[in-house]
């Protein structure tokens, strides 16, 4: 009794404030790399929103476009560059890189996404619930990334974009 009481401490103090942000991108993003869209989706806020008018299955299907484009999905990397907390919400900036990935257009799609490297994507998490590990995934953002004019998630296999 004693020590699981110690272990829900440790784990809750582990996942609360800037590091718990810091675990959930971290494990988001280890989700996406195997391709495990439920555990990807269940860490999306049914409120999320992005500058792209996208919602939370939208973003689900825009992942999953992405990664059809390798029969081997690139392992996806991400460098803190700042965390601040506004209200409830946290901010984690940071840059996203692809490192491997293999398929027939592999090659161009990973030259593409390192175009969107040199500025970092801003993650918007909040936490779902009281569990400190509960974190929700608010939006995305990118100061230059645009997706193709007309591109609907979902209905399109070729895609150079992460997120």
């Amino acid at each position: 009794m004693a020590l699981s009481t110690v272990v829900m401490i440790f784990k809750a103090v582990r996942w609360s404030g800037e590091s718990g942000v810091e675990l959930a991108q971290q494990e988001f993003l280890g989700h996406f790399t195997k391709r495990d869209w439920k555990e990807c989706h269940a860490m999306v806020a049914e409120t999320y929103t992005d500058k792209w008018q996208f919602q939370r299955n939208e973003l689900s299907l825009l992942m999953q476009d992405f990664s059809r484009q390798f029969i081997i999905p690139p392992k996806a990397s991400w460098r803190t560059t700042s965390i601040r907390k506004n209200n409830k919400v946290y901010e984690i900036n940071g840059i996203l890189s692809f490192e491997g990935g293999t398929g027939p257009s592999s090659g161009i799609i990973l030259r593409e996404v390192r175009t969107y490297t040199g500025l970092p994507f801003r993650f918007h998490w909040k936490q779902g619930s009281i569990i400190p590990w509960s974190w929700q995934l608010e939006g995305i953002d990118h100061p230059t990334l645009e997706l193709p004019s007309g591109y609907i998630p979902g209905r399109h296999r070729m895609l150079a974009v992460p997120f």
